[in-house]
């Protein structure tokens, strides 16, 4: 049994914890955290902040504590063969508790999977309301030399969301919005401008399938878009071809389109406060094209001064090494935001709604977007699917945590006419959730998110004229209004 020699490293003014697993032979023969030479933490943290890597231990606690940063392990003892986290054995977790009373950490961060799943095994269940707000934990890639995958640069990419936590205000609120955040991080509150690019989908255009996922409607999930709609209204349109099908779609350029949902919303927005927006590729699939026009679209997106930050819809099965590439050089511009939609981690939810890509390939573009540092991955996750319990929901939901998806877009199943959803629920009608039934699902769903997840969306917008079920979704504000309620009493 070997006992945890090296204290904590924290002060009052400390607002997230880090958390290894044990110290390996190298650290304890140094008396300090992470002593291994080929270990790379210490130069990530610094990464993350611009700044001169450490050297002695006092340079490293002052890194640290000059950015509000507390350091400590898991576990106080243990058995354990050498520096080998696969060998550890008779666990006694380190006690958080005085270390989070005497600072004020709000967020935990794991390094690595071991330390991850040592926290949520010994010590989650331990720290109650009122000693940390929110005790669930943010998985981080491991800095460990035996991690070969991830790359100092990959690393400080995916340590970046470490700002998020440090950059996050008030706590005490039942969730962390995609308002509060742009707050936070933007000081402005932040408008979607919903765009077309002209784009079509791999599961619609021949390629995986030509019927499309079996909830989508027939604009690709775009109908608030600019695309046909408003190009009467534009000075330039331009004819577009699918690289796959040659179908020709009359779309209004990104500027125009930009110009028009401007127009739409400037009713909506405040007189006094600045705001921004986010130039949002909604229809389709936003990177499924050629990489000179993705680069033109996305170019001309970011070249517009008021855009704050460029989102792109997608599909994990569409992020080649050369979308990646260009994401990357446009993320070095602008903020990139990738939505991936999964869904659901069901496989046979998933065959259910012809998604038509499998779980790991969703794993694998997530693990690939963190490394090019996208400061924002939001998941889509379906609610309601027919056959799903409240507990395979919960199971969705957790494994886009533990994926390391910071942002999420929750929304309830909509039936919509046109689409072969509707003839399923013509066919076989399916029971779906009350507008309380739902908000009770929402609470408890939430109390799963880590303090720093962005809900970017809990409920969703059907085109109304064509909304089949559920139709207590029509009216979003009495829905946002109940959801609130019941996340507020609890």
């Amino acid at each position: 049994m070997i006992v945890h020699p090296i204290k904590p490293v924290y002060d009052k003014n400390s607002k997230i914890l880090i958390l290894g697993s044990f110290p390996s032979v190298k650290s304890r023969e140094a008396s300090f955290f992470y002593g291994h030479p080929q270990n790379r933490f210490w130069e990530v943290v610094a990464g993350v902040f611009n700044e001169r890597i450490p050297e002695t231990i006092d340079e490293k606690k002052s890194l640290l504590l000059s950015h509000n940063i507390a350091l400590w392990d898991v576990i106080h003892s243990c058995d354990i063969v050498g520096s080998s986290d696969s060998s550890i054995e008779n666990v006694t977790p380190n006690d958080l508790i005085p270390l989070i009373k005497e600072s004020n950490i709000s967020a935990i961060y794991c390094n690595g999977n071991k330390s991850y799943t040592l926290y949520n095994k010994y010590i989650k269940t331990s720290l109650k309301t009122g000693e940390i707000i929110n005790p669930n934990a943010i998985p981080l890639p491991s800095t460990s030399p035996a991690n070969a995958a991830w790359s100092v640069t990959d690393l400080t990419n995916a340590y970046r969301r470490i700002l998020i936590g440090l950059n996050r205000n008030d706590l005490n609120k039942p969730y962390y919005s995609l308002n509060d955040y742009a707050a936070d991080n933007y000081n402005k509150k932040l408008y979607r401008l919903s765009l077309d690019g002209g784009f079509t989908c791999p599961n619609r255009d021949g390629t995986l399938s030509s019927d499309g996922c079996i909830f989508c409607s027939a604009g690709g999930s775009g109908d608030f878009a600019g695309k046909i709609n408003v190009a009467s209204t534009c000075k330039t349109t331009e004819y577009t071809t699918s690289k796959t099908t040659g179908h020709m779609k009359n779309t209004a350029t990104v500027a125009d389109q930009i110009k028009a949902q401007k127009e739409i919303l400037k009713n909506k927005l405040p007189k006094t406060k600045e705001v921004g927006f986010i130039a949002y590729f909604q229809a389709f699939t936003g990177t499924y094209d050629t990489i000179d026009r993705l680069k033109r679209l996305y170019t001309e997106a970011i070249n517009a001064p008021e855009i704050d930050v460029l989102s792109i819809a997608t599909r994990p099965d569409c992020l080649g090494d050369d979308v990646l590439e260009l994401i990357s050089e446009i993320n070095s511009k602008k903020p990139v935001w990738i939505e991936l939609g999964l869904q659901t981690v069901s496989k046979k939810s998933a065959e259910f709604i012809n998604r038509c890509f499998e779980l790991k390939t969703y794993n694998e573009a997530l693990t690939r977007l963190r490394k090019i540092g996208i400061s924002q991955i939001i998941t889509h996750v379906i609610l309601g699917l027919p056959g799903e319990t409240r507990a395979m929901m919960k199971k969705t939901l957790t494994h886009v945590i533990d994926s390391g998806s910071n942002g999420i877009k929750l929304s309830m199943l909509h039936v919509l006419r046109n689409t072969r959803l509707a003839d399923e629920y013509k066919k076989n009608p399916f029971d779906q959730m009350s507008l309380n039934e739902y908000a009770d699902l929402i609470c408890e769903l939430f109390a799963c998110l880590p303090p720093d997840l962005v809900v970017h969306r809990f409920t969703g917008d059907g085109n109304k004229k064509d909304l089949i079920a559920p139709l207590w979704s029509a009216d979003k504000k009495n829905v946002l209004n109940t959801i609130n309620k019941v996340l507020t009493a609890n």
